[in-house]
């Protein structure tokens, strides 16, 4: 029986299987082949994926998400576009590329066909960003931002017809440095390139007693300049020592107010507390008291003997030994110099062009004065200062609070003293003659401890409804600048 040689079905079926894989494989060889030349699938270059990417295309595509594409910055709620190329960002595209074509070629050749004809590619390593930035171009590019963006905290502001200031408004400002992480990194993101600027609020600044000292020159200029007259002020901050001089060093008519200095030499002078007598005395040369009597009496006190003229040479010898170096009394009140003696010069009133007429007998400062008052507070206060450490042990805290104690009951619903609440501690004392009216006073406020000097003068005759209410202004725009928070308008009218 012959069997036929000719291949059976089944035997055409497996060649033709065969033949059908292996032109399979023979294809997905050929296209493996070809895929070599490009990267491979699944690697990442910066964050960017290239596979499949020649590197041509795949320096464009990196170059299109990190040098093409602007960062989006935000300033609170607006926004802001800057080009990396400002911030002077450089990815290093051919070292990178270098590591990718590594990466591609020292992949094994049957491994990575095989995993790409079960599409499950052979792993590889991604390449990280390499890149440079420049921080100064950076800073400067966000500076431009914050100028444009950042709103500048308004200052305070004086408020001429209230004598009281304004409270400025608060601001915006970019913190740069701050800022710097976040922007960086949104510049190292191939997406999302956002970033927010780290914006901190600036508040508002406190008066600076330059804006005092602002408000009190407009107005006193105009004093000067309708009456040809001179304002003189001095003003210090107890606390930290900060004053505002307006002509505080022209020579004055020392008037009432050089009682204060007789009563510091009086306690100076005593050994011991002082008689009943005595301190009757004090308290009329201290509190309101037209007649000279009892401060004549107390440079007999200060002499040791009745000597008028003696007691005020050591007033002024006392007073000069302090720094207050244009205070002088070199006669007793309402007494003439002594025959043959030549009126002081002081560098206050032997300047070229002195403004002011002073009387030869007794004489001061604004600052004089204010510097006194300072003195005596930081002595009653505990505080040392140039009194106790010109006298250390010739005048006590207790006896500096005396005479304190004794200006606080001068009392006289005017001039520096109507420029405060009436509930407010002042210790002052006043005096006026024909041309010349001053006051100082020691003020303990709510919003701080102060002293202030105030003289003013006119040619001839000062009119007292022109220097009570300029002073009563003074000494309100004073506490308000102090207590800036809770101002004084002054007494309602009830009339």
């Amino acid at each position: 029986m012959n069997r036929s040689t000719s291949p059976g079905l089944g035997q055409w079926i497996t060649v033709t299987v065969m033949v059908t894989v292996s032109l399979f494989l023979l294809y997905k060889l050929y296209q493996y082949a070809g895929a070599r030349s490009y990267y491979p699938v699944g690697l990442d270059v910066a964050s960017v994926d290239v596979g499949g990417l020649t590197r041509e295309e795949a320096s464009e595509r990196i170059t299109s998400r990190y040098l093409e594409a602007p960062v989006t910055i935000f300033h609170g709620e607006d926004s802001f576009e800057i080009d990396p190329s400002a911030a002077e960002f450089t990815p290093d595209i051919e070292t990178m590329l270098s590591e990718a074509d590594f990466q591609r070629t020292q992949q094994d050749f049957w491994s990575g066909f095989w995993g790409y004809l079960w599409g499950r590619p052979v792993e590889v390593e991604p390449v990280p960003l390499r890149a440079a930035i420049n921080r100064d171009a950076l800073r400067n590019a966000l500076s431009e931002i914050a100028n444009l963006a950042d709103q500048p905290a308004q200052p305070p502001q004086p408020v001429p017809s209230t004598l009281s200031f304004q409270y400025g408004s608060s601001g915006t400002e970019t913190n740069i440095e701050a800022s710097l992480p976040d922007i960086e990194a949104a510049l190292h993101r191939p997406n999302n390139r956002e970033a927010r600027l780290v914006v901190e609020p600036r508040e508002a600044e406190r008066p600076d007693i330059n804006l005092l000292t602002r408000l009190l020159v407009n107005r006193l200029q105009v004093f000067e300049q309708e009456t040809g007259g001179v304002a003189s002020v001095f003003i210090m901050d107890l606390d930290n020592g900060r004053v505002v001089p307006i002509n505080e060093n022209v020579a004055m008519s020392g008037t009432d107010l050089v009682r204060v200095p007789i009563a510091v030499e009086t306690y100076r002078t005593l050994d011991q507390f002082p008689t009943l007598t005595q301190r009757k005395l004090i308290s009329d040369t201290l509190i309101l008291n037209p007649e000279p009597d009892s401060a004549n009496q107390l440079l007999n006190v200060i002499a040791g003997e009745d000597d008028m003229y003696e007691g005020a040479q050591r007033v002024t010898e006392s007073m000069q030994r302090l720094g207050l170096i244009n205070t002088f009394i070199a006669a007793p009140f309402n007494a003439p110099l002594l025959a043959g003696t030549t009126p002081r010069e002081t560098p206050a009133n032997s300047v070229e062009e002195l403004r002011t007429l002073p009387d030869p007998e007794i004489q001061s400062t604004a600052e004089d004065m204010g510097l006194l008052l300072s003195m005596i507070y930081y002595c009653a206060e505990g505080f040392g200062g140039t009194l106790i450490a010109a006298y250390p042990d010739q005048i006590t805290a207790d006896e500096c609070q005396q005479i304190l104690d004794y200006m606080e009951q001068n009392r006289i619903g005017s001039l520096l003293e109507a420029g405060v609440p009436p509930d407010i501690e002042i210790a002052h004392r006043h005096g006026w003659i024909s041309d010349t009216h001053g006051d100082a006073a020691l003020v303990k406020s709510p919003g701080g401890d102060y002293v202030i000097a105030a003289y003013l003068y006119k040619p001839d005759w000062l009119e007292w409804e022109l220097s009570s209410p300029l002073l009563e202004e003074i000494s309100r725009a004073t506490y308000n600048y102090f207590n800036f928070d809770n101002p004084y308008f002054g007494e309602p009218d009830t009339g």
